[in-house]
């Protein structure tokens, strides 16, 4: 009897663990993102797609952008539990708040709530703001890295454990590698460009000119290696076509004049100016269109509109004057639509947050060797008071957004 008591026993243990073997219990899924995939984000990736059981050959997503940076990380929106995120930026800027516009514009689509941070330059501030908004229960962070102190904040990011990608400026080792996922400009490609765009068109507005009495005043940031890179490329290519002149360069530094950017513009505009009467034609580049704004004031000031040709990098400031009718010096600027920059940055944070894709992985053919992360650099366009209103509206209609200059 106690034989096949011990033998019944045995039977049913077994049937026992084959029933638990078989069966998962439904738990509610983390709001929290994690490192790896959710059960849900892998079963509707269409990165998880590629070779079944071996994930390493995924692709990632991103590599299936639209011509604005927009993708699909697979998992519905609307299936999961809103996400949290916050646009931090270091100071107050007009080209913050047209950002903010633009992911806030992403809300309702992509089931996410987007709350704005800024410290005012206090980076201490802005540094604590970070680590207490983490630990409120954060989802991600869509961020304004300060140049000084880019280390530090992406130490802070790292230890709170909460994806993150960087707009604008770029997180680098030095020895130039990319180390954050980051949505910018390539920089000395863009002052190349604005060169170009002017060597293209000076006559359209001074006819056939004596080069040889022709400046060039280029401004230049020298404490961000960024935006000193506009201006290497504007002034290497000014050279380019103008070998002769090198006498003639005027590159001047932001960061030497104090106060608002307008007025050191004007005020470096005005001295170079009357320092160098034999210099009959300017070229003025910027790198920044604060500046470019004061020296086009100085210019009015000085009544030589006719004789100078500004362009920057930077549009918002240029097309608000194109708005009320501004037609003098300041002539065109490279003009990167926000969400050129928007798209990719929230497309790419969130699939860092469905747990599809990791900043190692995201944007793999922008990724150069070195790169720890990719720096997805955006496309951009010069353009003129003639054809500002189609280029943006244009970008707008592609990211199914309302136009911001509609009939």
């Amino acid at each position: 009897m106690k034989k096949a008591l011990a033998v019944l026993l045995a039977i049913l243990m077994i049937f026992s663990l084959f029933a638990c073997s078989g069966n998962k219990t439904d738990t509610e899924p983390s709001k929290k993102p994690s490192t790896e995939p959710s059960p849900s984000a892998s079963e509707a990736s269409p990165a998880d797609t590629t070779d079944a059981g071996s994930p390493e050959t995924a692709v990632d997503p991103s590599v299936n952008a639209d011509k604005i940076g927009y993708f699909d990380s697979g998992v519905d929106p609307q299936s999961r539990d809103t996400y949290h995120i916050v646009w931090a930026y270091v100071y107050t800027l007009m080209l913050f708040e047209k950002m903010t516009e633009c992911f806030k514009n992403y809300e309702e689509k992509l089931n996410v709530q987007i709350d704005t941070m800024t410290a005012e330059s206090d980076i201490d501030l802005y540094i604590i703001n970070l680590e207490t908004l983490a630990a409120q229960g954060t989802d991600g962070f869509l961020i304004h890295f300060d140049v000084a102190t880019s280390d530090r904040i992406k130490e802070v990011l790292d230890e709170a454990g909460v994806p993150y990608v960087a707009v604008f400026n770029s997180v680098r080792d030095q020895a130039g590698n990319s180390l954050v996922p980051t949505i910018g400009l390539d920089q000395y490609a863009a002052g190349v460009t604005t060169m170009d765009w002017m060597n293209d068109n000076y006559k359209t507005y001074w006819g056939d000119i004596d080069t040889s009495k022709l400046g060039l005043l280029n401004m230049t940031l020298s404490v961000s290696e960024d935006l000193n890179d506009r201006a290497a490329g504007a002034e290497d290519t000014f050279k380019k076509y103008f070998p002769n002149n090198d006498a003639n360069i005027f590159t001047q530094d932001g960061a030497s004049g104090s106060g608002a950017r307008q007025d050191i513009g004007y005020n470096i505009a005005s001295a170079t100016f009357a320092a160098n009467p034999d210099i009959e034609y300017w070229f003025v580049t910027s790198c920044l269109e604060d500046y470019a704004q004061g020296i086009a004031r100085a210019t009015e000031q000085l009544e030589v509109e006719d004789k100078v040709l500004i362009v920057d990098v930077g549009s918002d400031i240029l097309t608000s004057e194109w708005d009320t009718g501004y037609d003098s010096s300041w002539v065109s600027c490279l003009a990167i639509s926000n969400y050129l920059y928007a798209a990719p940055a929230i497309c790419g944070l969130i699939s860092m947050m469905d747990g599809v894709s990791t900043p190692e992985s995201l944007w793999p053919d922008m990724k150069k060797a070195g790169d720890a992360a990719a720096f997805y650099a955006t496309k951009c366009e010069m353009i003129t008071k003639d054809s500002y209103v189609d280029y943006f509206n244009g970008i707008a209609e592609q990211a199914g957004m309302p136009l911001p200059y509609a009939e």
